[in-house]
């Protein structure tokens, strides 16, 4: 068995894509102790650290087949006009050759060889999935792009193909809505984490109801596992500052002001939840601002390198400020209520999605609101005060959601192994069908 997982980030930097990617290697091993199973990668010392039995393959074969002279797709975007960036694809796949002239023109001979062993590796793989993000959205479009253009040469050699752990959308983009429209509708199976957009969207696309399965997000499997016996007495922080959430570092002299006044009425520690390592959106350089000016800060107690040590530093908090997707999962998978603050599309489709999976105990408080400021120190203190009765609530969604994934994980691998699944009924269960 040899498996191509296309991962959410290549970098290993963020540790919410690391957590999926962790996961979805830890059970296609458990499923097949032999396969060798291969990942993109940029950073062979993250991967082997973080995921240690699995392979490393670089990018680069890839970027040089799509990208290389790729004024089609270029023009197609600049112009909202699909056609041609489909074009585009269309003749790579289907004169690969041309394309590796073109290349080896273009960027030399090693590209060329880089370009061909992305091809044959392809082709050689007995299943090719893109691992659990937020991923097939606008905001990361070209990334978007790539994971669809390999599904579909997977597809057209006859290779089985499937998305896991997946937040669909927002798709505004006219070329990236063409591509998703050709290749999600011939995926064997689309796990997604949430039920408001992701399948009203893939419906729209004409993707199979029978192929979709709602499982939440798969990091919940780590985090439920290492949850914490008891609530802590702390306030955990994480603010994303970058272009995809629409937070400029300009605001934070007012984000801080009902974060510490939330913060020094009910006597908390604040600790920081530094989710993301990437150097232009380093989470924790932003908690260092939003927490100068309050004496009352806790410093590290576990190793936030690693996901298992983030999981129980959150497990030391009582209530969970958040931008980030995985700040939320992070907390609400180990019962600790979550108060979300966004600004962007991107964001609100993640976690309105996701406080609408647990059902109670996440507030999403948007920063474009008039009265934001009041909102948001509301929030904090009402979470604080209901968390004791919202624990066993979100721990029991919790439950049903590694329930749901275990089991569509499960379908796959006995679809695969072309035997019955173990529970079949459950599968049925799982459905966007039956949910609304």
């Amino acid at each position: 068995m040899r498996i191509l997982i296309d991962p959410s980030s290549v970098h290993c930097l963020n540790l919410g894509d690391v957590a999926m990617l962790q996961v979805t290697v830890r059970r296609f091993r458990k499923f097949w102790p032999d396969a060798e199973i291969l990942v993109f990668s940029e950073t062979p010392e993250l991967l082997g650290f973080y995921c240690p039995t699995a392979k490393l393959v670089r990018p680069l074969g890839r970027h040089a087949y799509y990208n290389t002279a790729g004024m089609l797709t270029r023009l197609g975007r600049r112009f909202k006009m699909p056609f041609y960036s489909e074009l585009d694809v269309t003749w790579r796949h289907r004169r690969p050759g041309l394309a590796e002239q073109l290349v080896a023109s273009r960027a030399g001979s090693d590209a060329r060889a880089e370009l061909r062993q992305f091809i044959e590796l392809v082709k050689s793989c007995d299943l090719v999935v893109a691992s659990g993000a937020g991923q097939i959205t606008t905001a990361f479009g070209s990334h978007s792009t790539l994971i669809l253009n390999t599904m579909q040469m997977a597809m057209d050699h006859g290779i089985p193909t499937a998305v896991l752990g997946q937040g669909v959308g927002p798709i505004e983009d006219p070329c990236l809505w063409a591509r998703a429209g050709k290749v999600l509708p011939r995926v064997n199976q689309i796990n997604i984490r949430e039920t408001i957009t992701g399948p009203k969207l893939l419906d729209s696309l004409g993707v199979p109801r029978e192929r979709v399965f709602v499982t939440g997000d798969d990091a919940i499997e780590t985090v439920y596992t290492h949850r914490q016996p008891s609530m802590g007495d702390c306030i955990g922080v994480n603010l994303r500052v970058s272009w995809y959430s629409d937070i400029k570092s300009d605001m934070l002299d007012s984000l801080k002001r009902p974060l510490q006044s939330a913060a020094c009425e009910v006597g908390a520690p604040l600790v920081a939840v530094p989710i993301s390592r990437h150097p232009d959106e380093d989470d924790s350089g932003i908690c260092h601002v939003l927490f100068d000016g309050y004496d009352n800060v806790a410093e590290p107690a576990h190793d936030l390198t690693l996901v298992e040590g983030m999981i129980e530093e959150v497990g030391r908090c009582r209530v969970m400020i958040t931008t980030s997707y995985h700040g939320g999962v992070f907390a609400l998978a180990q019962g600790i209520p979550v108060v979300a603050w966004l600004k962007s599309k991107y964001f609100a489709a993640k976690l309105y999605g996701l406080a609408n999976q647990f059902g109670v105990g996440c507030e999403v408080v948007t920063l474009e609101e008039k009265d934001w400021e009041a909102r948001l120190k509301s929030a904090i203190l009402s979470a604080w005060r209901a968390c004791g009765e919202l624990r066993p609530r979100l721990l029991e969604s919790a439950r049903l959601q590694l329930a749901a994934s275990e089991t569509a994980y499960d379908r796959l691998c006995h679809m695969l192994d072309k035997t019955e699944p173990l529970s079949t009924e459950a599968s049925a269960a799982i459905s966007p069908a039956d949910c609304s």
